[in-house]
Protein backbone atom coordinates (compact mmCIF):
# COMPACT_ATOMS: atom_id res chain seq x y z
CA UNK A 1 0.00 0.00 0.00
CA UNK A 2 2.60 2.23 0.75
CA UNK A 3 4.92 1.32 -2.32
CA UNK A 4 1.62 2.27 -4.51
CA UNK A 5 0.83 5.70 -2.53
CA UNK A 6 4.42 6.79 -3.06
CA UNK A 7 4.08 5.73 -6.96
CA UNK A 8 1.49 7.53 -6.97
CA UNK A 9 2.85 10.37 -5.57
CA UNK A 10 5.73 10.48 -8.00
CA UNK A 11 3.53 9.87 -11.05
CA UNK A 12 1.65 13.28 -9.94
CA UNK A 13 5.05 14.88 -9.64
CA UNK A 14 6.47 14.24 -12.91
CA UNK A 15 2.76 14.83 -14.74
CA UNK A 16 2.66 18.49 -12.93
CA UNK A 17 6.04 19.14 -14.38
CA UNK A 18 5.68 18.21 -17.87
CA UNK A 19 2.71 20.32 -17.94
CA UNK A 20 4.17 23.59 -16.48
CA UNK A 21 4.15 26.17 -18.83
CA UNK A 22 7.08 29.30 -18.87
CA UNK A 23 5.86 32.40 -20.04
CA UNK A 24 8.16 35.07 -21.10
CA UNK A 25 6.74 38.60 -21.15
CA UNK A 26 8.19 41.33 -23.56
CA UNK A 27 10.49 43.73 -22.34
CA UNK A 28 9.33 47.11 -21.04
CA UNK A 29 9.62 49.70 -23.61
CA UNK A 30 7.37 53.00 -22.15
CA UNK A 31 9.02 55.32 -20.22
CA UNK A 32 8.45 58.36 -18.24
CA UNK A 33 8.94 61.53 -19.90
CA UNK A 34 12.55 62.98 -19.32
CA UNK A 35 12.91 66.04 -17.38
CA UNK A 36 14.75 68.34 -14.83
CA UNK A 37 12.90 67.96 -12.50
CA UNK A 38 13.91 66.14 -9.09
CA UNK A 39 10.91 63.95 -9.56
CA UNK A 40 11.48 62.83 -12.70
CA UNK A 41 13.98 60.13 -11.11
CA UNK A 42 12.54 59.13 -8.24
CA UNK A 43 9.43 58.29 -10.08
CA UNK A 44 11.20 56.01 -12.38
CA UNK A 45 13.00 54.43 -9.66
CA UNK A 46 9.91 53.99 -7.42
CA UNK A 47 6.88 53.50 -9.95
CA UNK A 48 7.99 51.39 -12.41
CA UNK A 49 8.44 48.54 -10.17
CA UNK A 50 4.69 48.34 -9.91
CA UNK A 51 3.42 49.57 -13.16
CA UNK A 52 4.10 50.57 -16.69
CA UNK A 53 4.86 54.40 -17.63
CA UNK A 54 1.44 54.11 -19.66
CA UNK A 55 -0.20 55.15 -16.23
CA UNK A 56 0.99 58.21 -15.49
CA UNK A 57 0.58 59.47 -19.40
CA UNK A 58 -3.51 57.90 -19.19
CA UNK A 59 -4.68 60.06 -16.46
CA UNK A 60 -6.90 63.27 -17.01
CA UNK A 61 -4.92 66.08 -18.88
CA UNK A 62 -6.45 68.31 -16.59
CA UNK A 63 -5.75 66.99 -13.55
CA UNK A 64 -4.79 69.12 -10.77
CA UNK A 65 -1.83 68.54 -8.25
CA UNK A 66 -4.45 67.55 -5.36
CA UNK A 67 -5.56 65.21 -7.78
CA UNK A 68 -1.34 63.62 -8.27
CA UNK A 69 -1.08 64.10 -4.39
CA UNK A 70 -3.43 61.69 -3.96
CA UNK A 71 -2.71 59.59 -6.64
CA UNK A 72 0.54 59.15 -5.25
CA UNK A 73 -0.30 58.57 -1.55
CA UNK A 74 -2.81 55.54 -2.53
CA UNK A 75 0.11 53.78 -4.08
CA UNK A 76 2.01 53.89 -1.06
CA UNK A 77 -1.35 53.03 1.19
CA UNK A 78 -3.06 51.50 0.78
CA UNK A 79 -1.20 49.58 -2.40
CA UNK A 80 2.00 49.20 -0.41
CA UNK A 81 4.52 51.37 -2.83
CA UNK A 82 7.99 51.06 -1.18
CA UNK A 83 9.38 54.53 -1.01
CA UNK A 84 10.07 57.45 1.31
CA UNK A 85 7.40 60.03 2.16
CA UNK A 86 10.04 62.70 1.73
CA UNK A 87 9.89 61.72 -2.21
CA UNK A 88 6.43 62.79 -2.41
CA UNK A 89 6.65 66.38 -3.18
CA UNK A 90 9.18 66.20 -5.20
CA UNK A 91 7.54 63.32 -7.76
CA UNK A 92 3.92 65.09 -7.23
CA UNK A 93 5.56 68.22 -8.89
CA UNK A 94 6.97 66.11 -11.69
CA UNK A 95 3.90 64.11 -12.50
CA UNK A 96 1.78 67.54 -12.28
CA UNK A 97 3.67 69.90 -14.58
CA UNK A 98 4.10 66.56 -17.12
CA UNK A 99 1.25 65.02 -17.18
CA UNK A 100 -1.54 67.24 -15.38
CA UNK A 101 -2.53 70.80 -15.13
CA UNK A 102 0.44 72.10 -14.80
CA UNK A 103 1.95 70.75 -17.76
CA UNK A 104 4.08 73.08 -19.57
CA UNK A 105 4.91 75.00 -16.47
CA UNK A 106 8.08 76.54 -15.94
CA UNK A 107 10.22 74.91 -12.68
CA UNK A 108 10.81 78.47 -11.34
CA UNK A 109 6.55 78.02 -11.14
CA UNK A 110 5.83 80.61 -14.02
CA UNK A 111 2.24 80.53 -15.14
CA UNK A 112 -0.08 77.68 -15.92
CA UNK A 113 -0.35 76.05 -19.46
CA UNK A 114 -3.38 74.37 -19.66
CA UNK A 115 -3.34 71.12 -22.08
CA UNK A 116 -5.58 70.71 -24.96
CA UNK A 117 -8.12 68.66 -24.68
CA UNK A 118 -8.30 64.92 -25.24
CA UNK A 119 -9.99 63.96 -27.99
CA UNK A 120 -12.79 61.56 -26.99
CA UNK A 121 -15.25 59.72 -29.19
CA UNK A 122 -18.51 60.63 -29.53
CA UNK A 123 -21.57 58.71 -27.91
CA UNK A 124 -22.99 56.10 -29.72
CA UNK A 125 -25.02 54.11 -26.80
CA UNK A 126 -22.34 51.19 -26.75
CA UNK A 127 -19.17 52.83 -25.95
CA UNK A 128 -19.64 53.59 -22.38
CA UNK A 129 -16.90 51.91 -21.78
CA UNK A 130 -14.43 53.52 -24.15
CA UNK A 131 -15.37 56.98 -23.04
CA UNK A 132 -14.69 55.47 -19.25
CA UNK A 133 -10.93 54.50 -19.99
CA UNK A 134 -10.21 57.33 -22.46
CA UNK A 135 -11.10 59.91 -19.75
CA UNK A 136 -9.37 57.86 -17.03
CA UNK A 137 -12.51 57.91 -15.00
CA UNK A 138 -11.69 54.44 -12.77
CA UNK A 139 -8.46 55.87 -12.29
CA UNK A 140 -10.70 57.65 -9.32
CA UNK A 141 -13.37 55.81 -8.80
CA UNK A 142 -15.04 52.21 -8.42
CA UNK A 143 -18.37 50.82 -9.33
CA UNK A 144 -18.97 50.42 -5.20
CA UNK A 145 -15.97 51.51 -2.83
CA UNK A 146 -14.77 54.86 -2.22
CA UNK A 147 -11.03 55.45 -4.04
CA UNK A 148 -9.78 58.53 -4.68
CA UNK A 149 -13.66 59.86 -5.53
CA UNK A 150 -16.44 58.29 -4.42
CA UNK A 151 -18.00 54.88 -6.08
CA UNK A 152 -20.51 55.52 -8.60
CA UNK A 153 -23.21 53.55 -6.46
CA UNK A 154 -22.50 56.54 -3.91
CA UNK A 155 -22.85 59.27 -6.20
CA UNK A 156 -26.37 57.04 -7.51
CA UNK A 157 -27.70 57.34 -3.77
CA UNK A 158 -26.97 60.84 -3.68
CA UNK A 159 -28.73 62.33 -6.68
CA UNK A 160 -31.69 60.29 -7.33
CA UNK A 161 -34.40 62.08 -8.69
CA UNK A 162 -36.32 63.32 -12.04
CA UNK A 163 -32.81 66.11 -12.51
CA UNK A 164 -30.53 63.40 -11.76
CA UNK A 165 -28.87 62.93 -15.47
CA UNK A 166 -28.28 66.89 -15.78
CA UNK A 167 -26.85 67.37 -13.01
CA UNK A 168 -24.75 64.50 -12.55
CA UNK A 169 -24.03 65.27 -16.42
CA UNK A 170 -23.05 68.86 -15.47
CA UNK A 171 -21.35 67.81 -12.74
CA UNK A 172 -18.57 65.93 -14.63
CA UNK A 173 -18.10 68.85 -17.37
CA UNK A 174 -17.15 71.71 -14.56
CA UNK A 175 -15.68 69.29 -12.45
CA UNK A 176 -15.49 70.64 -8.69
CA UNK A 177 -14.57 70.58 -5.11
CA UNK A 178 -15.92 69.83 -1.49
CA UNK A 179 -18.64 68.02 -2.60
CA UNK A 180 -17.09 64.80 -1.71
CA UNK A 181 -14.16 65.48 0.46
CA UNK A 182 -10.93 67.55 0.12
CA UNK A 183 -9.10 66.44 -3.67
CA UNK A 184 -11.07 68.32 -6.25
CA UNK A 185 -12.51 66.37 -9.41
CA UNK A 186 -10.91 67.85 -12.52
CA UNK A 187 -13.35 69.53 -15.19
CA UNK A 188 -13.80 67.38 -18.27
CA UNK A 189 -15.21 70.55 -20.59
CA UNK A 190 -14.04 68.28 -23.57
CA UNK A 191 -16.73 66.12 -23.21
CA UNK A 192 -19.93 67.01 -25.24
CA UNK A 193 -23.33 67.42 -23.60
CA UNK A 194 -24.43 64.41 -24.84
CA UNK A 195 -21.39 62.22 -24.00
CA UNK A 196 -21.41 63.43 -20.44
CA UNK A 197 -24.84 62.69 -19.79
CA UNK A 198 -24.59 59.14 -21.18
CA UNK A 199 -21.62 58.85 -18.84
CA UNK A 200 -24.06 60.18 -16.12
CA UNK A 201 -27.06 57.62 -17.30
CA UNK A 202 -24.31 54.88 -16.69
CA UNK A 203 -22.95 56.24 -13.05
CA UNK A 204 -26.76 57.08 -11.25
CA UNK A 205 -27.75 53.24 -12.97
CA UNK A 206 -25.53 51.62 -10.63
Amino acid sequence: MLIRTLATVVALTLAGSAGALEIHLPPETATYQPSALPGYQLVQRNCMTCHAAQYASSQPPASPRAYWEATVKKMKKPFGAQFDDADMPAMVDYLVKTYGAERGAATTGAAVARPAAAAVPPANGNNVQTMLAANGCMACHALEQKVVGPGFAEVAARYRGKDSVAAVAANIRSGGAGKWGPVPMPPFSQLSVADAATLAKYVLSR
